[in-house]
């Protein structure tokens, strides 16, 4: 894969930034698009963005956590539905549809997103997804699997087949290395292994073995990370796991486009904001936090992220608006395409928003 042809973002090199700020203060409004691709779907006209992700929207189980901050129970506004109460039922037809979906996009490459719900909770389900992408595989320049762990250390099949499928990365959250103040964030199924940290180390360490690399994901939040101490703690444990990288999210911004309910107010309550450990990390006259190096800044459509590095682990702090991806979806091209358990392709979450249509 040429990185330069696929990457939908812009990435700018830390020797070509002098002032921090202004792109922390422009944060995701300093994305300067491509030029849409045209392409007829089911019978229609559409613009694509190049470079865009694919996601099958995965919820073939009700999600076997039920993280406090979760974005798949937040109800946008213009929303009639939510994908994640809609479970995928005929399992014949989803997959039918979406072999389907696949072959009228063929020859538009992108990148699979695998993410949605919990996308191992339903290890059979999973299987088939990755057999029938055997069949695509010129599609997707980027396979990344986005998974609290759990499926990958109930079911022995499942990292192997992740690496047979060539995926390049799988993003593992974790809120916290104390299993305790991870538990009250994430708040696992009883049953689930992964709830204990003993797990979800091997876990993390076997998808290594198998060649698959891991990015670990921790979400800002006033009870778990928040702090540069908080931050360094995290990283210490993640090296000593070999793991090479880590994200730090902040609580993506909502704006006032969504009904408030328990999810709303409790990312309202426990927000920690990227800003100010990005501003503790690298200040505006361009002095360093000891220990570690900035790699660059990269601008996406809805998020802004800074690249740095530390000993021998990249670590990325990124901030994000549910509000610009809102408007760049509304902008007459679509930002990304999204494979409902309905078997409808939309260009969006929201599964009655920018609906391409169903490919029973």
């Amino acid at each position: 894969m040429n990185p330069e042809r696929f990457s939908p973002n812009q990435f700018r090199h830390a020797s070509s930034i002098t002032h921090p700020s202004e792109f922390r203060d422009g944060r995701w409004r300093t994305f300067t698009p491509r030029a849409p691709v045209e392409r007829i779907l089911l019978g229609r006209r559409w613009l694509l963005r190049p470079g865009l992700t694919f996601t099958p929207y995965a919820n073939p189980t009700r999600c076997n956590a039920h993280c406090s901050f979760c974005s798949e129970e937040l109800a946008r506004i213009d929303a009639t539905r939510l994908s994640a109460h809609t479970t995928i039922t005929d399992h014949d037809r989803y997959f039918a549809a979406l072999d389907r979906a696949w072959n009228e996009l063929r020859g538009f490459e992108m990148g699979l997103s695998l993410s949605g719900l919990e996308a191992t909770s339903e290890p059979e389900w999973l299987l088939r997804l990755l057999s029938l992408l055997d069949g695509h595989g010129a599609l997707f320049a980027e396979r990344v699997l986005y998974t609290n762990g759990s499926g990958l250390a109930n079911d022995e099949r499942l990292v192997p087949a992740l690496a047979r499928a060539r995926f390049d990365r799988a993003e593992l959250s974790r809120a916290h290395f104390d299993a305790k103040v991870n538990l009250r964030i994430m708040r696992f199924d009883l049953g689930q292994p992964i709830r204990g940290t003993e797990v979800f180390r091997e876990t993390v360490r076997r998808v290594q073995r198998e060649g698959v690399p891991v990015k670990l994901v921790c979400i800002l939040n006033t009870q778990g990370v928040s702090t540069i101490d908080d931050v360094e703690r995290y990283l210490d444990e993640a090296e000593a796991l070999g793991v090479e990288h880590v994200v730090f999210r902040e609580l993506s911004v909502l704006g006032d486009i969504y009904r408030e309910n328990r999810e709303t107010r409790w990312i309202a309550a426990h927000r920690a904001p990227v800003r100010a450990l990005m501003d503790a990390l690298l200040d505006d006259q361009g002095r360093t936090r000891t220990g570690w190096t900035l790699e660059g800044v990269t601008s996406g459509y809805y998020y802004y992220n800074e690249r740095y590095r530390r000993g021998r682990l990249h670590v990325t702090l990124e901030g994000s608006s549910y509000v610009a991806h809102r408007d760049a979806v509304e902008s007459g091209v679509l930002q990304k395409l999204v494979f409902h358990s309905t078997r409808e392709l939309c260009g969006d979450w929201v599964p009655n928003a920018q609906v391409i249509g169903c490919y029973d």
